[in-house]
């Protein structure tokens, strides 16, 4: 037997990263469906990655565990690099009324940030397959949250975005600094 409200908490806790990204991805302009797809990326990604770490062992995460903080530093500063550069665009080019607004992020980066902040759940998969629990229960909880949180996230940037306009993609890009900053040192500690 499981312990629901651990099974719960430890989904809440891992989706936290999820939701960060969202609020950062979340400044372009996007429909529904945009929010579903990543959604589902980073729900996805979360519960895959919990579950390939159960399998993994602690062997290989051992392994795996020294550039782990890496991986998810260079490919978030570069997303987060890519989205300030567009922010100072939009910047330059707010007075044109002829300006076409961007399309929401190719669907290669919304796969790129949703594993990138999943990787936390690989150590806890880890954890989840040596400890004997129920593997399942966790997975679903950990998938579940990370999809509730994007879609919440999303749908806070979209309603700010529209009043703070082209500064959001500057502070997308500030959330994935500094999430990416945060992945580094706990993995250099």
């Amino acid at each position: 037997m499981f312990n629901l409200f651990e099974v719960l908490i430890v989904g809440l806790v891992l989706c936290a990263d999820s939701f960060s990204a969202a609020l950062a991805m979340g400044t372009r302009p996007h429909k529904f469906t945009d929010t579903l797809k990543f959604a589902f990326s980073s729900g996805g990604a979360e519960a895959l990655v919990s579950f390939i770490g159960a399998m993994a062992g602690a062997r290989v995460i051992a392994e795996f565990d020294s550039i782990d903080h890496w991986i998810s530093f260079v490919l978030l500063i570069a997303v987060a690099v890519h989205m300030a550069q567009e922010g100072i665009q939009e910047l330059k080019n707010r007075h044109n009324e002829n300006q076409e607004t961007k399309p929401f992020h190719s669907y290669l980066k919304v796969l790129i940030v949703s594993f990138a902040t999943s990787l936390d759940a690989l150590a806890v998969g880890v954890s989840l397959g040596v400890s004997g629990k129920p593997l399942m229960p966790f997975v679903i909880s950990i998938g579940a949250w990370a999809f509730v949180s994007t879609i919440l996230g999303m749908g806070i940037a979209k309603m700010a975005s529209r009043k703070i306009g082209s500064y959001f993609s500057l502070i997308g890009a500030l959330i994935l600094t500094l999430l990416a900053f945060k992945f580094l040192f706990e993995g250099l500690n």
